[in-house]
């Protein structure tokens, strides 16, 4: 045997004879030293000498001085204190020193590892070599028992690459195969719970010891399995399964006096544990109603060889047991309190859907009910949802936990997104120590999936600690915080509101509703299906502009919002709906602003708010409309949709909280300025401040431009490259408390190298809006700025606001920012 594998190993002598090539070409890692062999690297490393008095003893040594091409694992001393090779004879010292020796045609450097099996030129039964796992997930670790010695690997030699291990990788048997590579872990596991190990370790077959084929599980089909038992028996581990039971599972799954190849593999097998399963190609047919499939093969180790499975196969026994035990969701549920969650289902008529369909439940505990109602206003227990609608309500919240189909914890992968029963989507953070699920509605918290993989016949359950809640429901459910509707503040300013203060002339499919439970404000609203395409004549409604509040409104743009509720039944893929300003310029020409339909994408009455500091570009004095005002749309979608009182209304005033800190620019406490002049100083009072930290306080400052009152950055922090040219997806804002009435004058804001010559450019904002005291958050959309900085990113310079004017000033600022809108 020895003879024969030196022989062999002589065989591959050509470098040294046949090559063309210098040697650093092919191995540049030798530098600039006399070329060494990988005997003679070996030998100049004192930490090989055990390694190289092995090789020596076998006469390895000299095989590996001349013949090429190999790369060697090389275990240093202190990886021979763990292994006694005294006691092996010279055929089994000489297989595993060849255990560390894989036969290659271009050296194996570390740069080329991957994650995976190939073969050394230790031999097996029937002479088939052994395996050899690499196993990437953290550093380089091989067959699970030896990792890389740092700075002594990727040693380059004549003939190959010695890389120095710190462990002795002897001829695995198939168990050290299972526990090699992680994705059969809990094989590994099994095998030891069972007392299974050392039979299936025993590798002196030459004295009786037994070969073995095993069908090995990965870690998901045992996963799936434990979901069944836990169904059945309320096994949650696999140290809470009976050692018996586990051992006639683990048994079904070996064949033994056989060392069977996948090529060889076919037909009824008898397993160790005495019943039969029968194996066709890759389809494995065992006791249960489901088939597994082969999806790794020969992983051959000393005492028999590995080949991976999908699934746990069942014996007759076990399966008919699980028949037997098994609860479906309904009564899972129940035997694990989800009680409130059941209550809900059989509200909303789901109990017959829960108890047969294939599904998976995401089921809120008890106490993530409590929350719930806390959180909604519409609904304070599920007592309150009486009629056909509020069950409807409640169906669709509950659809929104529940998957068609069984869905594994392995099956949550992070980021990934969740189709539900209901329609819409969740999605998957897996950032922290438990898996969470992130709703559609943007501000509900993430909900933390406290349990997983709880079984039953017709699915799995994961408990989950907070009700999910999509976007289309936030309405309806009443939740703090969600798009909503507005009562109409003063009805003064109401245009249309279809029910008393109509419309003189109209086009397109459009209808007046009159059903008080589906309005929005239980009075008549209009309906436009069927619409079409084009401009006016698809849909359009106007008014002569006799009760239009113009003049009330006047140049105070930011003062009044543009509103109106709407209720899209299906998302409209295309399209605006056009305002019509009639004779707003001089010329007495109508004027028009463009609102995106598309954006909204959820069905039910909403309330839309624009600001009309966004049309100050298209109507700057609302005095002016002196024709009429209309609505039509312009697109090409079919329209579906409900639209009800179209109002002006004041801007609510008051402080807003900051979104996002990144974004902030001047805080005075933290993110400040380099450079200032006027007549302003750091007030430290937390009890006179926007936000309880330090502001700025300007007072006595007159006239002039930037000498009068200025404070800037140098533009380490300023988010331009974040803004970009997204300009109508952000706003300016500010906190200012003017403590007395500016008279005249503008705060200009200072872009710096904005234009291609690097030029500053400046907006002015006009101060003298502002005729209440106290503090209140100033919000300018981004768009009104366009003109003047079309693109944030080229903002290079400082970033910085000064005040001009002729009044003497007495106000407060803090926290200069740009939020997202």
């Amino acid at each position: 045997m020895k003879i024969s594998k030196i022989f062999y190993l002589l065989l591959f002598t050509t470098l040294t004879v046949f090559t063309s090539c210098e040697d650093d070409e092919l191995f540049p890692s030798l530098g600039n030293g006399e070329p060494k062999s990988i005997t003679e690297v070996i030998s100049s490393n004192s930490d090989l000498s055990v390694l190289l008095g092995a090789l020596q003893q076998v006469k390895l040594d000299s095989v590996l001085k001349v013949s090429s091409t190999h790369t060697v694992f090389a275990p240093n001393n202190s990886a021979f204190a763990n292994v006694d090779i005294s006691s092996l004879t010279d055929e089994e010292l000489e297989n595993t020193l060849l255990n560390h020796v894989m036969s290659v045609t271009v050296p194996g450097f570390s740069s080329s590892f991957a994650t995976g099996y190939t073969t050394t030129m230790a031999t097996g039964p029937d002479g088939n070599n052994l395996s050899f796992y690499t196993d990437l997930t953290s550093e380089a670790r091989f067959n699970g028992v030896a990792s890389l010695v740092d700075n002594a690997y990727d040693l380059g030699a004549t003939n190959g690459v010695v890389h120095t291990v710190n462990g002795v990788l002897t001829p695995p048997t198939v168990v050290d195969h299972i526990l090699a590579n992680p994705n059969y872990s809990t094989l590994g596991t099994a095998i030891e719970l069972a007392g299974l190990t050392d039979a299936l370790k025993n590798s002196d077959v030459e004295n009786g010891a037994s070969l073995f084929t095993i069908f090995a599980p990965n870690n998901t089909a045992f996963e799936a399995l434990m979901a069944q038992l836990s169904g059945a028996f309320g096994w949650t581990s696999l140290s809470d399964v009976p050692t018996d039971i586990l051992q006639q599972i683990l048994m079904y799954h070996v064949v033994t006096d056989a060392n069977t190849l996948s090529i060889e593999v076919d037909g009824e097998l008898t397993t160790m544990q005495g019943d039969t399963f029968s194996v066709s190609g890759t389809v494995i047919d065992d006791a249960s109603y489901t088939n597994a499939g082969i999806v790794l093969t020969d992983i051959q180790g000393v005492n028999g060889i590995v080949h991976g499975i999908d699934k746990v196969l069942l014996p007759n026994e076990v399966f008919q047991s699980l028949l037997s035990a098994t609860l479906n969701i309904v009564e899972r549920c129940n035997d694990r309190g989800y009680t409130t969650f059941l209550a809900a289902a059989e509200k909303a008529g789901l109990t017959n859907s829960l108890t047969n369909d294939e599904l998976t439940a995401f089921a809120p505990s008890n106490d993530a009910f409590i929350l719930f109602f806390l959180g909604i206003e519409n609904y304070g227990s599920l007592d309150d949802f009486t009629t056909d609608d509020d069950k409807a309500i409640l169906k669709s919240l509950l659809e929104y936990h529940l998957y068609s189909g069984t869905l594994m914890e392995s099956g949550l992968t992070d980021g990934s997104s969740i189709t539900t029963v209901y329609g819409d989507n969740f999605s998957i953070d897996n950032s922290g120590d438990q898996p969470k699920i992130v709703s559609s509605f943007s501000e509900a918290q993430k909900a933390t999936i406290e349990l997983s993989n709880i079984g039953a016949t017709n699915g799995i359950i994961h408990q989950i600690n907070r009700v999910l809640i999509p976007n289309d429901l936030t309405q309806s459910l009443g939740v703090a915080g969600a798009p909503g509707l507005e009562p109409v503040a003063d009805d003064a300013l109401v245009y249309f509101d279809f029910n008393g203060t109509g419309y003189d002339a109209w086009w397109g499919d459009m209808a007046d509703v009159t059903d008080a439970a589906t309005s929005a404000d239980g009075t008549t609203y209009k309906d436009f299906t069927g619409v079409q395409g084009g401009s006016w004549n698809a849909m359009f409604f106007r008014n002569a502009g006799d009760n239009f509040p113009g003049a009330t409104i006047g140049t105070n743009l930011n003062q009044y919002e543009l509103k109106f509720d709407i209720n899209v039944k299906e998302p409209i893929t295309d399209g605006v709906l056009k305002f019509r300003f009639g004779g707003s310029t001089a010329a007495g020409d109508d004027v028009f602003y463009d609102w995106d339909i598309t954006q909204i994408e959820q069905s039910g009455w909403i309330t839309v708010s624009i600001p009309l500091t966004l049309l100050e570009n298209i109507v700057p004095d609302f005095s002016t409309v002196t024709g009429e005002f209309g609505v039509s749309y312009s697109g090409t979608s079919m329209l579906n949709f409900s639209m009800d009182n179209l109002r002006f209304e004041k801007a609510e005033g008051g402080l807003q909280p900051v979104a996002d800190n990144a974004l902030v620019y001047f805080d005075f406490n933290g993110t400040g300025y380099d450079a200032w002049w006027g007549d302003m100083a750091d007030v430290t009072d937390a009890a006179t401040s926007a936000d309880g930290t330090t502001y700025k306080d300007f007072t006595g400052v007159q006239g002039g431009s930037w000498n009068a009152m200025f404070f800037r950055n140098a533009g380490d922090n300023f988010p331009g490259a974040t803004i970009g040219t997204n300009l109508n997806q952000y706003a300016l804002k500010f906190d200012i408390n003017v403590k007395e009435p500016i008279t005249d004058g503008v705060l200009k804001f200072r872009f710096g190298g904005s234009t291609a010559a690097g030029d500053d450019v400046f907006y002015d904002w006009d101060i003298t809006q502002i005729e209440e005291s106290g503090w209140i958050t100033v919000s300018i959309p981004l768009t009104l700025l366009q003109s003047v900085v079309p693109d944030f990113s080229t903002v290079t310079g400082e970033f910085g606001v000064s005040y001009s004017g002729t009044s003497m000033l007495n106000f407060s600022m803090d926290n200069l920012r740009f939020e997202e809108l």
